[in-house]
C-alpha cells in the first residue's frame, strides 16, 4: 500500500471534490481512500498495488474535466441547521450490533437493529399524509427493464448481475467437478454462466414504473410506498454503513402530472426540516447529483442535475468534515413515463418524483452525531418502542 498525491493546477471546490471522489476509484481497482488536502489543492489516495499505467495523469485529466464542467455553478441550499457551520463530531467507532459478513454486506442486531426499525417506521409515517398504496417488489429486476431505465449507460459501474449456470448437464457437471473440494469460485466460472436475464435491483422505485407500463392514469397523482433491498457496487467507495453493496431503501413514489408531482416534492422538502430538528440532527437540504459513470458526458449530466435542481439530498455532517447523503428528493421529469409508455389523462407522458431514505445510513449518521449512550439521545428515539430493550 502506498500513497499517491496528485497536485491540481487550481484548488477544487466543494462540488467538484464530491464528484471527483465518486469517479476516481473507477479508474483502477487498486485505488482506494480518495481524499483531498484541506484546501482542495491536491488529491490523495492509496494504491493497493503498482498500476500498469500512469494513474496520476488519468486522475489529473478526470479532475480537470470535472472542474471545468462545474465552473461557476453554485450549490443551492434550501435548509441548513442553525449550528451547521460549527458542527464538530468525534469519529463514531464501532457500532454495537453491526456485523460485517462480506464486502458491503452487514447484518444488524441489538441496538443497531432497533435504530434501523425506528427510522423505517418514522419514514413510513412521514409518507402517511399522502395515503400511499403499499407495494411489495422483488429483489430481481429484468435486465431489459434496467436498460430502459438508462442504467447500463449512466451507471454501469453499479450493476450487480444475477447469474446462473447454463442449463446444460455437461456445463453443470464440469462446474461441480472443479468445485468438489473448493469453497471459492474459480477463474473459469464466468464461462459457465448464461447471459444474465436479470440483475439485483439498484432502486426499488424502478419496479413501480415497470408495473404501470402501457397504462394511462385517470387521476393527476398516484402515490406508492415501498421498501426493499437494493444493490449498487461502488468499488473502493464501499465502506461501513455509509456505503454498502447491499442496503435498504424506503421510498415514496409519486406518479402524475408535472405540476402534481413537483408540488408534493416541494411539500416533502418543506416538512423535512422538522424531522431533523426533532432528532437534533445537524444537516442541510441541498442540490445534488447522481454518481454518473466516468465518461465524456458524465460532467454534462452532473451539471444538468445540479443546475436544473432535479435532485435534492439531505446531507448530514460527520467527523472530520465528511458528509453523508442520507435521503434524496428526486424529480425524473417525464423520463420514466416515456420509457414505459405511461401517460396521465389529458396531460401527456407521466412525470415522477421519488423520495428515498437509506435506512442503514440513518443508523450510522444518528450514532455519528449522538454517540451510543442512549441517555443523550433525543426523547423521540430514547423512548421509542424499537429501543425498549436497548442498554441504558
Amino acid at each position: 500500500m502506498r500513497e499517491l498525491r496528485v497536485e491540481l493546477p487550481a484548488p477544487a471546490g466543494e462540488m467538484a471534490q464530491e464528484e471527483i471522489r465518486k469517479q476516481v476509484p473507477f479508474l483502477s481497482p487498486c485505488i482506494g481512500n480518495v481524499a483531498f488536502r484541506e484546501d482542495g489543492s491536491a488529491i490523495v489516495c492509496e494504491l493497493s498495488s503498482e498500476p500498469e499505467r500512469n494513474l496520476e495523469t488519468e486522475i489529473l485529466q478526470l479532475a480537470s474535466r470535472i472542474q471545468r464542467g462545474l465552473r461557476g455553478l453554485q450549490r443551492r441550499v434550501l435548509y441548513q441547521s442553525p449550528s451547521m457551520a460549527s458542527s464538530d463530531f468525534p469519529p463514531p467507532g464501532d457500532i454495537p450490533g453491526v456485523h460485517f459478513l462480506g464486502r458491503g454486506q452487514v447484518s444488524l442486531s441489538g441496538q443497531a437493529l432497533g435504530l434501523f426499525h425506528y427510522f423505517d417506521r418514522r419514514f413510513r409515517e412521514f409518507g402517511e399524509c399522502w395515503m400511499p398504496q403499499e407495494v411489495l417488489t422483488p429483489t430481481l429486476i429484468p435486465a431489459e427493464v434496467l436498460g430502459r431505465c438508462d442504467y447500463f449507460r449512466s451507471f454501469p459501474q453499479n450493476v450487480t448481475f444475477a447469474c446462473h449456470l447454463e442449463g446444460e448437464a455437461a456445463v453443470i457437471d464440469r462446474f461441480r467437478s472443479r468445485h468438489a473440494t473448493a469453497n471459492a469460485l474459480d477463474g473459469e466460472s464466468i464461462r459457465d454462466m448464461a447471459t444474465p436475464e436479470a440483475c439485483l435491483s439498484p432502486a426499488v422505485c424502478y419496479h413501480i414504473y415497470h408495473m404501470y407500463q402501457g397504462q394511462t392514469l385517470a387521476e393527476p397523482l398516484r402515490v406508492h410506498g415501498i421498501c426493499g433491498r437494493c444493490f449498487r457496487y461502488e468499488s473502493a467507495n464501499i465502506s461501513d454503513l455509509r456505503r454498502l453493496w447491499d442496503f435498504t431503501l424506503r421510498e415514496i413514489v409519486f406518479l402524475g402530472s408535472r405540476k402534481a408531482v413537483l408540488a408534493e416534492r416541494d411539500a416533502a422538502i418543506e416538512r423535512f426540516p422538522r424531522f431533523l430538528e426533532e432528532h437534533r440532527l445537524e444537516g442541510e437540504i441541498r442540490t445534488a447529483s447522481d454518481p454518473f459513470f466516468v465518461a465524456p458526458d458524465s460532467v454534462a449530466k452532473t451539471y444538468f442535475q445540479l443546475s436544473a435542481e432535479t435532485k435534492y439530498e439531505v446531507s448530514l455532517p460527520l467527523a472530520g468534515g465528511e458528509r453523508l447523503a442520507a435521503a434524496s428528493f428526486n424529480y425524473h421529469t417525464d423520463f420514466f413515463g416515456r420509457a414505459f409508455n405511461v401517460a396521465v389523462q389529458h396531460e401527456g407522458p407521466m412525470h415522477s418524483v421519488c423520495i428515498g431514505f437509506g435506512l442503514e445510513r440513518w443508523v450510522y449518521a444518528f450514532v455519528a452525531q449522538h454517540g451510543m449512550l442512549v441517555e443523550g439521545w433525543p426523547d423521540c428515539v430514547r423512548y421509542a418502542p424499537e429501543l425498549a430493550n436497548a442498554p441504558r
